[in-house]
């Protein structure tokens, strides 16, 4: 095989390129064509694709933990003792699948009364009964308010519920009217038929289930019973076939427990990564929705027309509702976008 020609070669002493002829404007031109000539180098656009990201996360990292606002001890008091959190995500990485036990651990070596960050949340872990009765009874009025949280902005108005709503004076009257015309002894009474008429149909359900051999689901049928007790002291009416209710109050319940990384780390609530923010905005939107017909129910009549022995809590709400704010229209309205809170 023959070799190309190199005119620096010192046995051709420059003569085999003498007439040649020199070319002033070079260009680097490629050999070959199609795939072979300009490959699609896909490895090379990926790595030029994560290096972009890094150099982007990296400041962005930076900026939130040196420059964002942090929970201060403004009172110069030192916290109690525990684990170092790492920058943004704090503990959160040291909880695991099974957080009761590492609380537990991290309590052994850390004593009874113990701090951690959960993202950017400073949160007190009392793991000794005389630890909570500290704070559960001598301090009660200090610790009686519960966080806020993204699924109370949507599914307790902005956190007016009364399991939601902070230690005060608006909690005081909620939990008066709560007390007065729900849970007072008189209440209770007036309810007994209900609660009779439904305990004996499921002992009637129960025996023609067993007279036919068929099997029974107490757990499931139970459920049912104190559904529709619970459906008919609060709203005067059973919701079966009238309302899907039932799947939105599961839901309610699922996302008012779930693990939420929102509450704990509130600059990611552009991206809603878990998508939980969606599904709350549905959930509260179905809510309002069965709210809102059964307020016009009540004001149009139709709740008179039905002679009842007991008045309903639901009823006794729109009647407070329409003598505190005399506008005929008075309806629910979904909340709002949370605003942000001033640093």
């Amino acid at each position: 095989m023959k070799r190309g020609l190199n005119c620096n070669e010192p046995r051709i002493g420059g003569t085999a390129c003498a007439n040649i002829p020199k070319v002033k404007n070079t260009q680097i031109l490629r050999v070959g064509s199609g795939r072979r000539a300009d490959p699609p180098y896909p490895k090379r656009r990926r790595f030029n694709i994560l290096s972009i990201l890094l150099v982007l996360l990296v400041p962005l990292c930076s900026f939130i933990y040196f420059f964002l606002p942090r929970n201060h001890h403004k009172n110069g008091r030192k916290p109690p003792p525990g684990p170092a959190p790492l920058p943004i995500i704090g503990n959160l990485h040291m909880l695991g699948n099974f957080p009761h036990q590492t609380l537990h651990h991290l309590g052994k070596k850390y004593g009874p009364i113990m701090s951690i960050k959960l993202g950017y949340v400073p949160t007190i872990v009392v793991s000794s009964p005389e630890a909570a009765e500290l704070f559960l009874k001598v301090h009660d009025l200090v610790f009686a308010s519960r966080p806020n949280l993204q699924s109370t902005e949507y599914l307790s108005y902005s956190g007016k519920g009364l399991a939601f709503s902070h230690y005060g004076s608006y909690w005081r009257t909620v939990q008066k009217l709560c007390t007065l015309h729900f849970l007072s002894a008189s209440k209770i009474e007036c309810f007994a038929p209900v609660r009779k008429e439904e305990v004996v149909s499921l002992v009637e359900s129960v025996r023609k289930a067993v007279t036919a051999g068929e099997t029974v689901n107490l757990s499931r049928k139970l459920g049912k019973v104190i559904e529709v007790m619970m459906c008919k002291v609060l709203f005067g009416q059973s919701m079966d076939g009238k309302f899907q209710f039932k799947p939105l109050v599961n839901e309610t319940m699922l996302l008012a427990g779930v693990f939420n990384l929102l509450d704990y780390l509130p600059f990611l609530a552009p991206l809603d990564l878990q998508g939980y923010r969606r599904r709350l905005k549905r959930t509260s939107n179905g809510l309002h929705a069965i709210f809102d017909k059964m307020v016009d129910e009540h004001q149009q009549g139709t709740y008179a027309k039905e002679q009842k022995p007991c008045t309903d809590f639901f009823h006794v709400l729109v009647v407070q509702a329409q003598f505190l704010k005399p506008e005929p229209n008075y309806k629910t309205s979904p909340n709002p976008e949370p605003k942000p809170k001033a640093q």
